[in-house]
């Protein structure tokens, strides 16, 4: 199962934003939601083999992750102010099929993570992810529309996470995310 994790230092941990301003009034969750629906939709429906992890350190009670789990999904809006509708639920405590929230920091989740998956972390100046072997159990890590701060950066040398790159340009984190299923799902299709 491959995972994306968006570390989005800004973005509010309680429904304390504006539906018809999610991106002014919401610390930039707009990105965390449009990265949601990268991950998952695609032409054919649902992608079942992800899950993502939204680790939000906005106020008013950072940290939380909001993991979204493709195989417990019944279905996912295909807008983001639907999606924003569905985190005001979970962040009030309500169960909702395939989300969960929990509270965990950069530093415990992604070492968690790693027992579990292969830590890679996204950055225009790593390898290019065609030399880099992958396997589907993959942890990408990705910042939002600032990046990663440098002490996360510091955290993944530490335990030496390779860094990957998608080109030398920097992607907006929904297309990087779009760009990495269409590399994984590629190569799979290659190795049959």
């Amino acid at each position: 199962m491959r995972a994306f994790l968006v570390k989005a230092r800004r973005s509010k941990t309680a429904p304390t934003f504006s539906l018809k301003s999610l991106a002014g009034t919401s610390g930039r969750l707009d990105v965390v939601l449009r990265s949601i629906l990268a991950a998952f939709r695609w032409g054919g429906g649902l992608r079942r083999d992800v899950v993502f992890y939204a680790l939000l350190e906005g106020p008013p009670r950072p940290p939380l992750v909001i993991e979204v789990r493709g195989p417990e999904l019944k279905s996912l809006p295909t807008s983001e102010v639907e999606l924003a509708r569905i985190f005001c639920r979970v962040y009030l405590g309500e169960e909702v099929p395939g989300f969960r929230a929990y509270r965990e920091s950069f530093e415990p989740l992604v070492a968690r993570l790693s027992e579990r998956f292969k830590v890679v972390y996204l950055h225009e100046d790593g390898r290019d992810i065609r030399s880099v072997e992958l396997s589907d159990d993959t942890l990408f890590v990705l910042g939002d529309h600032e990046g990663l701060d440098r002490e996360s950066e510091e955290f993944l040398k530490r335990m030496s996470v390779p860094w990957v790159s998608l080109g030398p340009i920097a992607y907006l984190t929904s297309h990087c995310i779009v760009l990495v299923n269409e590399e994984l799902d590629r190569r799979l299709r290659l190795s049959r």
